[in-house]
């Protein structure tokens, strides 16, 4: 089943159920090379992302919309339930708070389909005034995917990698135009699959790896800046 047909198959859910899912919708997370991977992520009850990247590994992943924290996990409750142990703050800069946090589960493949890993992840979201961070952790081996971006800062010896990005969600029979697929390539937009309607939104991301575990913050339509969130960066690397 291609992306197109699986977002097709989850958008025949009843949208009662998404109304039942406290409308929580996690990031898309990115995998680089050149540009970016292919992503989406769409709120159902078992809300689903599917990553088609352009590099060796791609990925899928999904987590439940309900959340599995309503208050910040400990690290020896993560390590129970997901295998990791990371440590979150309760808030973070500026009166951002946690609001929630999601169990993912995730599996990487290589080009020709054949699974590489699978594991297990937590994506937790921080919210002020409506406007949310997503923080996400996890032990894949194909690391945090942003190598090839542009180093923001070096902090305690881990590189701060950052990547701003305009992401044109679509839905999943869309028609990309000869503009669409020019702005693709050129990496002026990145297109994500699964909406009912066509959404256009700004997005930056952080990632690094520290302690053996990979790290990103996301912001979508955010008024936080690069600066904001490589300092998000620190402190999840100072509460560690």
């Amino acid at each position: 089943m291609n992306k197109h047909e699986l977002f097709g198959a989850i958008g025949e859910i009843d949208p009662a159920l998404t109304n039942e899912a406290d409308d929580v919708k996690l990031p898309r997370r990115i995998k680089f090379t050149k540009i970016a991977a292919v992503a989406a992520a769409i709120t159902v009850a078992a809300s689903i992302t599917a990553f088609a990247a352009v590099m060796a590994v791609s990925r899928a992943s999904h987590s439940y919309n309900i959340p599995d924290y309503y208050s910040v996990p400990s690290a020896e409750t993560l390590k129970n339930d997901v295998g990791i142990a990371p440590s979150f703050p309760e808030t973070l800069l500026n009166g951002y708070e946690f609001k929630s946090g999601h169990i993912t589960y995730n599996e990487d493949t290589s080009a020709d389909g054949k699974t590489v890993e699978r594991y297990s992840g937590i994506s937790c979201v921080y919210e002020n005034g409506g406007d949310k961070i997503y923080v996400s952790a996890d032990a894949a081996k194909s690391g945090n995917g942003m190598e090839e971006c542009e180093t923001a800062e070096v902090y305690k010896n881990t590189e701060i990698k950052y990547f701003a990005y305009t992401n044109k969600l679509v839905p999943p029979d869309y028609k990309m135009t000869e503009q669409d697929k020019a702005d693709e390539e050129s990496g002026v937009l990145v297109f994500s699959y699964g909406s009912a309607e066509i959404e256009v939104s700004y997005v930056r991301e952080v990632g690094f790896t520290y302690g053996g575990l990979n790290y990103s913050i996301t912001t979508s339509d955010s008024p936080l800046t690069e600066t904001d969130i490589v300092g998000i960066a620190k402190k999840i690397i100072d509460a560690q």
